[in-house]
């Protein structure tokens, strides 16, 4: 059977985003599920994260000829499936090649050893990048740094701490980020004093210093905010869909990439702008952006905010949704062997220090779902389709 240079580099792109972690569209995750089925395509597609550890899957199609790849790879075997699933079947050769290529051309005189990844919960970790673009991982301990005027230390309650130093006049505004990765969290503690947690896979930009008639910083992710009170200098978190804008307040504010963005109101009062439209919330209420409309709602704070105080608790979500946290969590992804099973809504409470066993073992108590953990590859099949 001939296999077109096009069909190839099709599953080519679509497992390459899956393993670099982008969003697949509905008919390229259709494709990839359709591909799966054969339980071997899964081993390979294992074999591939495996290799990823040592290889940034978003460029290996940058760095390698795939059809000078492809020619070194052994045809697949035939096989007595469909012409479709026949055909993904020797297109993943190639993409399994490419990879190959890529790891002997980089280390050609090296063994290669295949390890499990251990999966565990994720911890207190981030990284500080300065005003100069230096990178600092934060761990336990860190040097105390000077930036325009403030002192950045670290203490062991609030983390990374920044201090004005009296009487200095900073030279203008300058500005840090902290980035959590997948499977990490952190907590730092701003000039102005106000304090903030942040969730796993986030990101937040905040001057060493405020200045002006606002307060205000950008976030992408998730973050818990107790705001120090300033009447005279509003705190405003810039977001992905809008802004939050507050004197003195607490409220988490949520923006991944791949949901809605939400703001939960938990004490004080705070005010979500968007354009020209404005809206209010009262404690117990969040805002959550809906098909480019502002959708105010009350809800059970305690469980919005719940990963902040080191638990999950989810109230009838759905399923995806669930999978999503965890999967920032606990850094592994999540392969869906039948889209609906994505609906299906859950009640669950853990600790986030809860190994991933024990949280596979929860959510299976319902016999309406199994869970395969392979590496880091966290399979869901739907168990009404046996």
């Amino acid at each position: 059977m001939k296999i077109t240079i096009t069909m190839q580099e099709e599953i080519e792109d679509i497992i390459m985003k899956k393993l670099s972690g982008e969003s697949l569209s509905q008919e390229e995750g259709a494709c990839f599920e359709a591909w799966c089925q054969d339980e071997e395509h899964q081993e390979y597609f294992e074999d591939l994260r495996k290799i990823r550890s040592g290889i940034l899957a978003s460029l290996v199609a940058k760095k390698v000829n795939k059809e000078k790849a492809w020619r070194k790879v052994r045809p697949a075997r035939r096989r007595t499936l469909v012409y479709r699933v026949a055909g993904y079947a020797a297109m993943f050769v190639s993409v399994l090649g490419v990879a190959l290529a890529l790891l002997s051309r980089e280390k050609q005189d090296e063994k290669i050893t295949y390890t499990h990844s251990v999966v565990l919960p994720g911890k207190k970790m981030a990284t500080l990048t300065l005003s100069t673009g230096e990178q600092i991982v934060l761990t336990d301990t860190l040097p105390q740094l000077k930036e325009k005027g403030t002192v950045i230390s670290h203490s062991e309650e609030k983390a990374l701490v920044y201090n004005q130093v009296q009487d200095s006049v900073p030279a203008g505004v300058v500005y840090n980020a902290v980035t959590v990765p997948r499977g990490g969290e952190y907590k730092l503690a701003l000039s102005d004093g106000t304090i903030v947690w942040l969730n796993s896979d986030s990101y937040i930009r905040y001057p060493v210093r405020f200045s002006g008639d606002t307060r205000q910083v950008e976030l992408r992710g998730e973050a818990y905010f107790e705001v120090a009170k300033d009447g005279g200098k509003p705190f405003v978190v810039r977001m992905r869909e809008y802004n939050i804008r507050v004197t003195g307040t607490q409220f988490n504010a949520r923006s991944y990439s791949n949901e809605g963005t939400a703001t939960t109101l938990v004490e004080g009062c705070v005010q979500i702008e968007r354009g020209k439209t404005v809206n209010k919330l009262v404690p117990g209420q969040q805002a959550i952006l809906k098909d480019g409309q502002v959708e105010v709602r009350k809800v059970d704070v305690e469980s919005q905010i719940a990963w902040r105080d080191g638990n999950f608790s989810f109230s009838q979500c759905r399923l995806e949704n669930i999978l999503d946290e965890l999967a920032r969590w606990y850094d592994v992804d999540v392969f869906y062997m039948n889209q609906q099973v994505k609906d299906y809504h859950f009640s669950a409470w853990f600790k986030r220090s809860s190994s991933i066993s024990e949280v596979i073992a929860i959510l299976e108590k319902t016999k309406k779902i199994s869970l395969n953990l392979k590496g880091r590859m966290l399979t869901v099949k739907d168990n009404s389709r046996n």
